[in-house]
């Protein structure tokens, strides 16, 4: 082909090639579309609530802001007129959260109600794309007194004014503590601490918490006068550990009951006790916790009821008996066996009273009449060793009936008649066994005082130790406390084989205490 055609043709394809590529380029114009338009703004904050007086953090209440699709936010505060406040952010930068600490923006404190936080997203020039407003609430709350209810065992203090033989009994309605005032104005009153004088009462419930006496299986309740000034914020009142919250207003009582039991068994139970403070904000979020406080309680778990039939004001549970004796049996199973035989362990080991080898004489028992009949214990003055330690049997009686009545169970006072001799005993503060605890020549009880719950069916007996082997008469010795024994068995072993028969069990008695 000459050149000159050649040259042709490729100019041809060039020009076709050309022309299959503008077509190309103007079907892409044809496809395109408009930009998507630009994001929308969003902004949300969440309320809060304070109470002033009891605010734990200085920078102020948390307040969450979510914002998007902005350059700045702004969040202040107004009351309910719509004045605005407080800045909290002046619209410089982005935040994610705003604080308020309640004040206005000269330093005042705002007054009790509601106030609206706003948060506006702004651009760059401060022109506001996006608003968003929550409540803001200011609240006083407050409790001034609060009394323990439910089935309580009143209590018993035995000296009032320091004077013994005063006896003050508490009536089961009486508050648990008061105080005049929630707070000065400038700071909240705490709650009072608890009254630890177990042997005469305060002068009225304001300032202290009073203990309170309950079976250890109770429900106690605690009623709770609500004080202060809620403006129109949902108040809750939540005391932890036992109900539900309660929404409570200014002047209500609120009630609460303990869940669950108060204890396992006897003992001496001892809490702090928190009550939590929160605000509703109404939009399904978790209620804002504004204030707790803090209440100390002491109960006095029993067994039940006292065990004594006789009417006066010293038959209820005294203060300072059942605390160190419910203290000493603590763990032990609720039940009158148990207990008592616990207690007695404590009487006859661990209160540092011994035996009077010299005289076997009482120091706390009396008789009223001219026999063993009309026992009269004096715990007044046990309880403060005016006689000293020294003791014999029917104190030693005296002393377990005392306690294991007051806690509960339900001792008699009984007596052994009459002058016997002595297998080998360990007698109460002694170390060694011995069948005559008066030397030589006093080998023997002219009477002998001990306890039991069911005519002397079974025996309880703080005053010794039996020996429990099978020759109570001689050594080798087995300890053998003398806890619910056998009333036969009891006499066997502790009376010598070769006195004269006719021991028994006489005079079964309540004591009575002064």
């Amino acid at each position: 082909m000459p050149l000159a055609q050649n040259i042709a043709r490729v100019v041809i394809l060039a020009v076709s090639l050309l022309a299959c590529k503008g077509e190309k380029l103007a079907l892409d114009s044809s496809d395109s579309r408009p930009p998507p338009p630009p994001p929308t703004p969003t902004i949300s904050i969440v309320g809060g609530a304070l109470d002033p007086l009891y605010a734990t953090d200085p920078a102020g209440v948390p307040l969450d802001v979510t914002a998007a699709n902005g350059d700045t936010v702004r969040v202040t505060v107004a009351d309910a007129t719509g004045t605005v406040i407080r800045t909290l952010n002046d619209g410089s930068m982005m935040v994610d959260v705003a604080r308020w600490d309640g004040h206005d923006d000269v330093g005042t404190m705002a007054p009790v109600g509601t106030y609206t936080v706003e948060a506006e997203l702004l651009d760059i020039t401060g022109a506001t794309l996006a608003a968003a407003t929550a409540p803001f609430y200011i609240v006083r709350v407050g409790v001034l007194s609060g009394t323990l209810g439910g089935d309580r065992i009143p209590l018993v203090w035995h000296e009032q004014g320091g004077v013994a033989g005063a006896y003050v009994v508490e009536d089961a309605t009486t508050q648990t503590f008061a105080i005049a005032t929630i707070d000065d104005g400038t700071t909240a009153t705490p709650l009072p601490s608890l009254w630890d004088d177990l042997d005469s009462p305060p002068a009225s419930a304001d300032g202290v918490v009073m203990p309170a006496g309950y079976a250890y299986d109770a429900l106690p309740t605690l009623s709770l006068a609500v004080a202060g000034d809620f403006g129109d914020a949902a108040v809750q009142l939540t005391l932890v550990g036992w109900d539900e919250p309660q929404t409570v207003s200014s002047g209500d009582t609120a009630t609460f009951t303990r869940k669950p039991a108060l204890a396992v068994g006897p003992s001496v139970v001892e809490e702090t006790v928190s009550l939590s403070w929160t605000v509703d904000l109404g939009d399904g979020s978790t209620p804002v916790v504004v204030g707790t406080e803090s209440l100390p309680l002491r109960f006095y778990a029993t067994l039940g009821p006292p065990g004594f039939d006789q009417e006066g004001p010293q038959y209820s549970p005294w203060v300072a008996a059942i605390d160190p004796a419910l203290r000493a049996i603590a763990g032990v199973a609720p039940t009158d066996a148990d207990v008592t035989s616990a207690l007695t362990t404590w009487v006859y080991s661990d209160l540092g009273i011994a035996y009077d080898t010299t005289y076997g004489a009482s120091y706390y028992t009396t008789y009223g009449g001219r026999g063993y009949d009309n026992s009269v214990f004096d715990f007044t003055s046990f309880l403060a060793r005016s006689n000293g330690t020294t003791v014999n049997c029917s104190d030693c009686a005296s002393i377990l009936e005392a306690y294991a009545d007051m806690v509960g169970c339900d001792l008699q006072y009984t007596i052994l008649l009459k002058n016997f001799q002595l297998n080998f005993i360990k007698a109460i503060g002694g170390t060694d066994y011995t069948h005559c605890p008066f030397g030589p020549s006093g080998c023997g009880f002219s009477y002998h005082a001990v306890t039991t719950p069911d005519a002397a069916v079974t025996i309880y007996d703080a005053t010794l130790d039996l020996d429990g082997d099978d020759d109570p008469s001689a050594g080798p010795f087995t300890d053998l406390p003398v806890h619910g024994v056998d009333g036969t068995e009891y006499l066997q072993r502790l009376v010598a084989s070769h006195d004269e028969p006719g021991v028994t069990y006489n005079f079964a008695q309540k004591e009575s205490l002064r």
